[in-house]
């Protein structure tokens, strides 16, 4: 079995993310809910939505939440489950980062977390202009 994947974010985020990432790998390995946050929403209901996912997700090996932004309403929905042995909270979920996790399906949760982190961070590169040099510039 798997770990189960929470894309926690604000609006959208979670669910394109996961659109771009299923049409790089024509299905995606790991099972994966996204729950999108509006300003709207209560947080005492975000906190019964998230349980729910959490449950859903959790097939006695674990569930990783990913949210978009540390601070924000999903990361401190998120961090009321950070006490489960069982879950993991990584913010700043990216591209990169959901694409990393996926090549790595069978890892155990703490393992799949550090390959969040790591596809996270590798994804964040500055892209440096370099111009070849010829006569006409």
């Amino acid at each position: 079995m798997t770990i189960g994947i929470l894309l926690l974010t604000h609006n959208d985020i979670g669910a394109q993310l996961l659109l771009a990432a299923k049409s790089t790998y024509g299905s995606i390995p790991i099972r994966t809910e996204v729950l999108s946050i509006d300003h709207y929403d209560k947080p005492s209901d975000l906190i019964n939505l998230t349980k729910q996912y959490v449950k859903l997700l959790d097939k006695d090996t674990g569930v990783l939440i990913l949210t978009d932004m540390f601070g924000s309403t999903p990361s401190n929905i998120a961090k009321e489950f950070s006490h489960l042995k069982m879950v993991n909270i990584v913010s700043g979920v990216n591209l990169s980062m959901l694409l990393h996790i996926f090549n790595y399906p069978n890892l155990t949760l703490k393992n799949l977390t550090v390959k969040a982190i790591e596809g996270g961070k590798d994804g964040v590169i500055q892209i440096k202009n370099e111009r070849k040099k010829n006569n006409n510039t």
